[in-house]
């Protein structure tokens, strides 16, 4: 049968009803694997039972700050979330280039405020700048505008962030030159993930991490190229991690 938008309810509540007859969670999945593999073989599903998918607190997190139906960033989130488990004795605060709403900022800051240590944001708030020659075709200028209020109102409960609205490095000097425990870099762009390496990494704290949301993706060439040109004559090695993020975690 050829599958078009109107009939594709009638599937997806087939495909229900036929999950509903299975006895367990086990058998429920190894039909989503076998659907999966059937409509997209590039897609390759891991083991059933990973612990941090019974999460039930951090998938409350995750719902109340995305949009509906909208998972495709959980394993990020959630790599984000136990990352910053390795700089909470480090001394420096966090910093992230690029906020769009503020999920990953309310992360930042529910670490920061018990740790005393303040979270400094960094976004236009404007989208993105024009895409250069490294950047592939994939972003527009102004893909990701969002204004700044969405990340005001979910970070309206902490005292630790400060946020900093204009162009990447416009304002970096604003943070002072304090080290840094942890670095989030989320800007799909080359010349705004090397601005934000240049300025940062050599504040960063030795055993200090930074955290690359789009190194991984198509979509995303120039962030990675950024990274790779940046690193290459550096001692640390890039951490490429199959969610699309990378980390490098700073030796001296």
């Amino acid at each position: 049968m050829k599958i078009n938008s109107n009939n594709l309810h009638q599937v997806l509540q087939a495909i229900r009803d036929y999950a509903a007859d299975k006895e367990n969670d086990a058998e429920r999945y190894v039909l989503a694997e076998h659907l999966s593999m059937a409509a997209y073989p590039k897609f390759k599903f891991s083991e059933f039972g990973r612990i941090f998918l019974e999460d039930e607190e951090f998938l409350s997190y995750y719902q109340s700050i995305m949009d509906p139906e909208n998972w495709h960033s959980l394993d990020r989130k959630y790599v984000m979330s136990q990352t910053l488990n390795l700089v909470t004795n480090l001394p420096g605060d966090f910093v992230e280039c690029g906020v769009y709403k503020g999920a990953t900022a309310l992360l930042l800051c529910r670490v920061a405020q018990g740790a005393g240590r303040s979270v400094h944001l960094f976004d236009s708030f404007e989208g993105l700048p024009e895409p250069g020659s490294n950047d592939g075709d994939y972003w527009k200028a102004g893909s990701f505008a969002a204004g700044s209020k969405p990340t005001e109102e979910i970070l309206a409960s902490f005292s630790c962030h400060r946020i900093y609205k204009g162009w990447i490095p416009d304002r970096f000097a604003e943070a002072g030159d304090e080290p840094v425990a942890f670095v989030h870099i989320d800007v799909d762009l080359f010349q705004p993930t090397w601005d934000s390496l240049e300025y940062f990494y050599p504040r960063l704290s030795p055993g200090g991490i930074v955290l690359f949301d789009d190194y991984g993706f198509l979509s995303c060439p120039g962030a990675k190229k950024a990274v790779d040109d940046f690193f290459a004559d550096k001692p640390e090695q890039i951490v490429s991690l199959s969610t699309g993020q990378a980390l490098v975690q700073k030796l001296f």
